[in-house]
């Protein structure tokens, strides 16, 4: 029961900021409309995908155009996808490809093109994801936790924005297992801006980080205004003081009220909670154990490098000293994030950025954990509160 998360950017298996949602879409099929549903496979790679689409999502039938999320897809089945993706036909494709090929038939096709030797230099990879595209309002840019690695946890949130409200995200790669150092935080808040202005070259800009995502989007804020751009909303979800605790008695402070919380939480359990407590821990670590196996790895790295490479995230995170931002800010939090309970807000590292915020700061409080903020019905509520504070947003000129 450590207060340590085990990323600095996100609590695992979320280390690439996974999350799963709680529920299929209503519009998902029957297994006897998906029978009829579609064509047989007419390719050895639709067969390969249907087998997979079955036994991942646990159905007993699936048409070729029927949509991954609907029949209740989500980023960490899309993990395991992805991973038998190129252990057979070697060709690594990021979660991203999600959005744009949600069908084993669409699926098929960009394995099929990916496989094909390029007669000319493929175009070159970009960080800049599409989650809706359309509409008339200035974009809203996502960046995400855990590595940074795929947006595609706030593809729910995202639709409940609306159809008039583009989205986009922006993804880092997976770290190299032999990376010495990660990318420096302030290197790639410049290098997201460069892409994010080839885009939209002036503002006014709408920025969102989650978690890890937070300190990358709060320095992208930092040099927008600093080439004298527009920043119009800046918000950051869970997100906490890189340098957290910076004194000795903050630290003890922090401590001290977490550890009288957990108590309080443990004996409030009784005997039965307890028990399932337990069972809960067992099980994940029975998971953890399985998941070494590749056919059973639900990351993007071998869990044997996890711990290194998370080792590297928090260096890099430490190393962040973010300054004094002249505008305002918008803090979301958890009600319940197991790793603050407790704690007062003056000690909540999560609120640090209001102390940095000179155009002021709002704080919002939205049930659930860490992750759940991503999940309904905490999804809606944090739609709503993003729309709350774009609504006032101009129309794209």
């Amino acid at each position: 029961m450590s207060d340590r998360p085990e990323t600095p950017l996100g609590n695992k298996p979320s280390a690439v900021g996974l999350a799963e949602p709680p529920r299929p879409s209503s519009t998902a099929t029957s297994p006897a409309e998906r029978t009829s549903s579609g064509t047989k496979p007419s390719n050895d790679i639709e067969a390969v995908l249907t087998r997979w689409w079955q036994d991942l999502l646990g159905i007993d039938s699936v048409g070729l155009d029927e949509d991954f999320f609907d029949l209740g897809g989500h980023s960490l089945i899309g993990v395991q996808l992805f991973s038998r993706i190129k252990q057979t036909y070697g060709v690594d494709l990021g979660l991203s490809t999600l959005f744009d090929a949600r069908t084993i038939r669409q699926m098929a096709e960009v394995i099929t093109l990916a496989s094909k030797p390029f007669s000319t230099e493929p175009e070159p990879w970009s960080p800049v994801v599409p989650i809706q595209p359309s509409g008339s309002r200035p974009p809203l840019y996502l960046i995400p936790g855990g590595y940074g690695t795929t947006v595609l946890p706030f593809r729910e949130v995202s639709l409940l924005l609306g159809p008039d409200q583009p989205v986009y995200g922006l993804e880092a790669q997976m770290p190299a297992p032999n990376e010495e150092e990660m990318e420096p935080i302030p290197m790639r808040a410049a290098r997201f801006v460069d892409e994010m202005r080839a885009r939209q070259p002036n503002g006014p800009y709408y920025l969102l980080g989650w978690c890890g995502g937070g300190y990358v989007a709060f320095e992208m804020a930092q040099k927008l205004v600093a080439a004298g751009q527009e920043v119009a909303f800046l918000g950051i979800i869970e997100c906490a003081d890189p340098q957290h605790p910076r004194t000795w008695w903050r630290g003890m402070s922090y401590g001290a009220q977490r550890a009288v919380w957990r108590i309080r939480n443990f004996i409030k359990r009784g005997p039965k909670g307890v028990a399932r407590w337990a069972g809960e821990r067992v099980g994940l670590i029975s998971n953890r154990a399985g998941a070494v196996k590749p056919e059973n790895q639900a990351t993007p790295l071998p869990i044997e490098l996890m711990d290194e490479v998370d080792a590297r995230a928090w260096r890099n995170v430490y190393r962040y000293h973010p300054t004094i931002y002249p505008g305002k800010t918008v803090v979301i939090i958890g009600e319940e994030s197991w790793k603050y309970s407790g704690v007062v807000r003056s000690l909540d590292p999560r609120l640090y950025w209001c102390k940095l915020s000179a155009g002021g700061s709002e704080v919002k409080v939205i049930p659930g954990d860490h992750m759940d903020l991503l999940k309904a019905p905490n999804s809606d509520i944090l739609a709503r509160e993003l729309k709350l504070h774009m609504g006032k947003v101009p129309t794209a000129k």
